[in-house]
């Protein structure tokens, strides 16, 4: 009785060790975590919260999630993925990356006609650039759905401000040294008027260490979230704005040209505390 007692625990045991070293799988057999070769693709889940909580709100800026995984100045990281180097560990890259164009043309009444009907058109358009590249090493812990991971990224930036450009309709002349012209808010300064913004180039990289939890809702489907801590080091260059005015005693139009010196920025600090919120789908 005692040989088949000790028999029956042994095969227990062994049972049990086995089942621990097996990988999780679903009720068809998938399995549920990723494997070594493995290749991630996630979205950032923000942009998504941000619209939903909108819809409810009639608030066109509702950020109560974070707006950025990274830092403030580096934008949005939409596109996210990785491979798994093991079943432990992994690199990964993030990429995002926001354009957008601005053209503004108002009317305003033609100064060589004698009709006050009789408009010309000011306009003035910018077109900025923003992106980010993210490279990092993630390792993971945990056996179940549930898996924590923590590791480093290296993240570079771009940010391009081409600042307005001007055109305006009506033109300087002896008998016209202060021509109509759309007021800005600040293109206009006397008989001055700008025709270029100094637009602005910032390139910048930081460090930042993380740690975030996924849960696999399926197989190899996730939701996660990160927070993270980081420094960051931004270098402005200098930038160049125009305006012109008229010159009574030449008769010519001249261009004033003013100069803003680059800067270089450094700071630290943990994220936004609502942290990053993703979907990863693994395959």
């Amino acid at each position: 009785m005692k040989k088949v007692l000790l028999l029956l625990v042994c095969s227990f045991c062994i049972f049990s060790a086995n089942a621990q070293d097996e990988p999780l799988t679903g009720k068809k057999g998938q399995l549920i975590l990723p494997e070594s070769g493995d290749i991630g693709l996630g979205v950032n889940m923000i942009p998504f919260f941000n619209w939903f909580g909108n819809s409810f709100n009639n608030n066109s800026n509702n950020l109560y999630a974070s707006s950025n995984k990274f830092f403030n100045v580096f934008g949005n990281s939409v596109l996210m993925g990785k491979y798994m180097l093991s079943e432990k560990t992994a690199v990964r890259v993030h990429f995002g990356f926001n354009l957008t164009s601005i053209s503004e043309k108002k009317y305003v009444r033609d100064n060589s006609s004698n009709n006050p009907m009789d408009m010309v058109l000011d306009a003035r358009k910018a077109d900025n650039g923003h992106y980010t590249l993210a490279l990092g090493y993630e390792m993971r812990r945990g056996k179940g759905r549930i898996q924590g991971y923590y590791g480093a990224d290296i993240i570079f930036n771009l940010d391009q401000n081409s600042g307005f450009e001007y055109s305006y309709g009506n033109g300087y002349s002896n008998a016209n040294i202060v021509p109509t012209s759309f007021d800005w808010g600040n293109n206009l300064n006397g008989n001055q008027r700008v025709v270029m913004d100094g637009g602005s180039t910032t390139f910048g990289v930081g460090l930042r260490a993380f740690v975030g939890v996924e849960y696999f809702v399926a197989p190899k489907l996730s939701l996660g979230a990160e927070f993270g801590w980081g420094v960051r080091l931004n270098s402005t260059f200098e930038s160049t704005s125009s305006s012109e005015y008229y010159e009574a005693t030449t008769g010519e139009v001249m261009i004033e040209n003013t100069v803003t010196g680059a800067t270089t920025a450094f700071s630290a600090g943990v994220d936004n505390m609502n942290g990053a919120v993703f979907m990863f789908f693994y395959f």
